[in-house]
């Protein structure tokens, strides 16, 4: 097992007591062939409820994947940013994996803008934002709702169906995911 995937797997176990009882109702792993319909539920739970009763899972500070991801992301390297947190991701339980899912589905977004493809771009950057609303406006150390603010505007700018005029695209800056000051 490699360090990260080890990293991943201690934070999973420390986190999984305190969110098993707050949720008998909902698994914090999502069960075989059930990862969607468990994602919904849950992202429709923390938009109902909020991050208060699950304040005790979180880790104190941000895990040394993340703050590698976050450089990647600042970087450009938003395919690598994906795949650094992707082990990640797929060790931690619910809730604190949407926060990972968000980022990892903002990074891709840029990934398919880079590319030209505009409903990848869009799809993607959607879906993260939508992960990451619960998390705004700051978690663990992260500016989240700047970094929202700042994707929904290149959503805004990419229009739902209109044409994409690439050349303009490609010199505007990326959002950045800034540390609380």
């Amino acid at each position: 097992m490699c360090q990260r995937q080890l990293e991943a797997v201690i934070i999973a176990v420390l986190m999984q007591k305190s969110v098993t009882s707050m949720n008998a109702n909902l698994p914090i792993w999502p069960p075989r062939r059930q990862r969607r319909r468990t994602d919904m539920l849950w992202l429709e739970r923390l938009e109902e409820v909020g991050l208060s009763p699950f304040q005790n899972s979180f880790p104190d500070s941000p895990p040394d994947l993340l703050m590698n991801a976050v450089c990647q992301f600042n970087a450009g390297l938003y395919w690598d940013c994906h795949e650094t947190l992707e082990d990640l991701w797929r060790a931690t339980p619910y809730p604190l994996r949407h926060f990972y899912q968000g980022i990892i589905k903002i990074a891709v977004g840029f990934h398919h803008a880079g590319r030209h493809n505009a409903k990848g771009a869009r799809n993607k950057l959607s879906e993260g934002l939508r992960l990451l609303g619960p998390f705004a406006p700051t978690f663990l150390g992260l500016e989240t709702g700047i970094l929202a603010r700042e994707v929904q505007n290149w959503l805004d700018a990419l229009g739902q169906n209109s044409r994409v005029d690439w050349a303009k695209f490609d010199k505007k800056s990326k959002p950045l995911i800034h540390y609380i000051a």
